[in-house]
């Protein structure tokens, strides 16, 4: 009797038998119906885009109250023109990486621009603590012929000064001023005018430097948004691609048929 009872529980009685047999096609056919198709991926990857954005949004806003970047902005902006230079930088220290990023500067973006503390001029200014100068740099190999290649701009000479924290025991940032229009070069009045922007302007890095990490994921964010927008556009020329393919083959079907 046990014995029965434990074929009955697990299937095993021969008595029962199935009147058709299993049919795997239709499985297998039900399984790759389930599966996502391109425009299901496609669908996912928007979800996804959506949501980032979302988040992006929030994180830009929170971080638009770090310090005070539209003032920071104008002096950038007004800059050149006091100097008579082409452009402005300003660049903060990230002690994690060791390198320099770009906060605010002349026609570019934040983050655009990256460079190592050691071997970069904002690097060195940084690490001296003093201003530096560099001349003639058209004939020179360095990291400025990355980041000319990297924004499509010419640097002939620099003057890179040293941002200091309130305190003055620590240097969080550098400013650096590009391509001086003047024979002369930089003078002791450039020199000037540019550490009284330094010391004016730290109070307002100096938050950015504390929570810069929030920069580094906005800028994660945003390359995450763009390797899913890159992907949408591949999904969709590859979809076209199938298409055609499909036609292409149902019409040769078609004209071997009628032959």
């Amino acid at each position: 009797m046990l014995h029965i009872n434990i074929e009955f529980m697990f299937g095993l009685s021969r008595r029962r038998k199935r009147k058709y047999p299993i049919n795997r096609t239709n499985r297998s056919s039900q399984s790759l119906q389930g599966a996502p198709n391109g425009k299901q991926a496609t669908n996912v990857k928007t979800i996804k885009i959506s949501k980032l954005k979302a988040k992006q949004k929030t994180i830009e806003v929170n971080w638009s109250k770090t310090g005070n970047p539209k003032l920071v902005q104008f002096l950038i902006d007004i800059t050149p023109n006091l100097l008579h230079v082409e452009r402005c930088s300003l660049f903060v220290y990230n002690p994690d990486s060791d390198s320099m990023w770009l906060y605010r500067g002349t026609g570019l973006r934040e983050s655009e621009i990256e460079v190592p503390r050691q071997g970069s001029m904002v690097g060195e200014a940084l690490t001296s603590g003093t201003h530096r100068v560099y001349s003639n740099l058209e004939d020179k190999a360095g990291t400025h012929e990355v980041i000319d290649l990297q924004t499509g701009f010419t640097t002939s000479n620099t003057m890179s000064l040293p941002i200091f924290s309130r305190t003055g025991d620590q240097t969080i940032g550098a400013l650096q001023v590009l391509n001086k229009r003047s024979r002369d070069g930089y003078t002791a009045e450039d020199v000037e005018l540019m550490f009284r922007l330094a010391d004016n302007i730290n109070r307002y890095i100096e938050p950015v430097f504390k929570h810069q990490e929030v920069s580094q994921l906005l800028s994660k964010i945003k390359k995450k948004i763009r390797g899913l927008e890159n992907s949408i556009a591949k999904d969709g020329i590859q979809q076209r691609l199938n298409q055609e393919r499909g036609a292409s083959i149902q019409q040769n079907t078609q004209s071997e048929r009628l032959h």
